[in-house]
């Protein structure tokens, strides 16, 4: 089942070994406003949804302060869904709602029927409204079946790989939409 990722600290680590790529050329590319050297200035997260041997690892999110003009400069994330408590992965293994395997992953992560129909609609109403989503849409054939997201989604990155690859796949996909500032409507 693909909701045992969830328990495997190993897949955890990885998430966070891309996450800091993803810093580390953010923080190459200087701030975005005025060019000039970013400096660390990350911020501490409660993340839902991990492993407790991981918990302390992901309790903090990679960000960036510019030398300059003080501005923040917060690198898209494969483990952070934006301001989501809940990891992004949580949001990815989404099942369809009243199935047996959403009904586990509620009971097992204790998230609220209304949380999971919060993130329902967020796959179907407002990703698809998105910049990002409509620029990126046409790249995914055959095409993804907004009423069947977030599995179709995932659906587009199983060939030839583990699960874990192709949720690393997905989640490197969806990154972009994780930064403040990036694309959303």
């Amino acid at each position: 089942m693909c909701h045992a990722v969830l328990q495997d600290p190993a897949f955890f680590h990885f998430l966070t070994r891309i996450d800091e790529e993803l810093a580390a050329a953010t923080r190459l590319g200087g701030c975005r406003f005025c060019a000039g050297p970013l400096h660390v200035a990350n911020y501490p997260r409660k993340p839902r949804g991990c492993p407790a041997a991981v918990r302390a690892e992901y309790s903090r999110r990679l960000s960036f302060t510019c030398d300059r003009c003080d501005r923040r400069a917060t690198a898209p994330s494969v483990r952070f869904a934006g301001r989501r408590v809940y990891l992004a992965v949580v949001l990815l293994l989404v099942a369809p709602p009243g199935s047996a395997a959403a009904q586990a992953l509620c009971g097992r992560l204790r998230i609220a029927a209304v949380t999971l129909k919060r993130w329902r609609q967020w796959w179907h109403e407002t990703l698809p409204a998105t910049a990002f989503w409509r620029s990126v849409r046409d790249r995914l054939l055959p095409a993804v079946a907004i009423d069947e997201l977030p599995q179709s989604l995932l659906a587009r990155f199983a060939t030839g790989g583990s699960m874990i690859e192709r949720l690393a796949h997905a989640l490197r996909f969806l990154a972009p939409l994780s930064a403040p500032g990036a694309p959303v409507r």
